[in-house]
């Protein structure tokens, strides 16, 4: 019996998730600096020309991972913290949900949150919607929190980086980014504490998938970050 043939769309499809798999295994096992789409292309047993209609050197194949490890990030934090959760408990939810990912695809974590690639620059058009997905989920969590906490004394921000903060915020679209730029323009520390503490998040799960803690503290990841959520949600007033 003849094999239905695959449309143009299946075709693509299938060699697009070819990519992203032998993609990803590179990263494992000689890091972004060494990603060869000629590998990739020996890997699916066609011609080198066949990769290069889906990408056409390293920096598109890099770009193509970059998109789908954020996406792919930030669907599994999305299903882990849903907006129906108390403020405090999604926070929480978030957090677990950052680590759990992390910790399962740490090549995809260091590619997003490890070292730069020498001479890549990932294209913003591309990368910052779905680069940005889990903060605006971490910045609405914040945005709930006691006003009243949010409005304390905070210390000082610079005319500088409050602008540059302001700036970002307000790129941010839809009903979300209009309700987050309200806020940080009411309360002028709350961009600059959440920033703070978002670098905060990223710093203890990096640390634990990099190994910097060290061999003591390597099993209490779990306890730090849980440690960092309780005092992040009292410090936003998160019920």
């Amino acid at each position: 019996m003849e094999r239905p043939r695959r449309t143009h769309a299946e075709a693509r499809a299938q060699m697009r998730a070819g990519i992203l798999r032998l993609g990803t295994a590179q990263l494992a096992e000689v890091g972004a600096a060494g990603l060869s789409v000629r590998e990739i292309a020996r890997g699916l047993g066609v011609a080198s020309s066949a990769i290069y209609r889906h990408v056409a050197n390293r920096d598109e194949l890099l770009t193509l991972l970059v998109v789908e490890a954020y996406t792919d990030l930030a669907d599994a934090v999305a299903a882990r913290a849903p907006a129906t959760e108390a403020p405090a408990q999604r926070l929480r939810q978030l957090a677990r949900g950052v680590r759990e990912w992390a910790v399962a695809h740490p090549e995809s974590w260091a590619l997003l949150y490890g070292s730069p690639v020498p001479g890549y620059r990932a294209p913003a058009a591309q990368t910052t919607p779905v680069g940005t997905r889990v903060m605006v989920q971490f910045l609405g969590v914040l945005a709930a929190g006691d006003p009243e906490v949010r409005h304390s004394a905070r210390p000082p921000v610079s005319a500088a980086l409050a602008a540059e903060l302001a700036a970002g915020i307000a790129e941010l679209t839809g009903d979300e980014g209009a309700r987050l730029a309200r806020v940080a323009a009411e309360a002028p520390g709350f961009a600059a504490d959440a920033l703070e503490s978002w670098t905060g998040l990223i710093g203890v799960v990096s640390a634990e998938v990099f190994g910097q803690l060290g061999s003591d503290l390597a099993a209490h990841g779990r306890e730090l970050l849980e440690r960092w959520a309780t005092t992040t949600a009292e410090r936003f007033g998160l019920g």
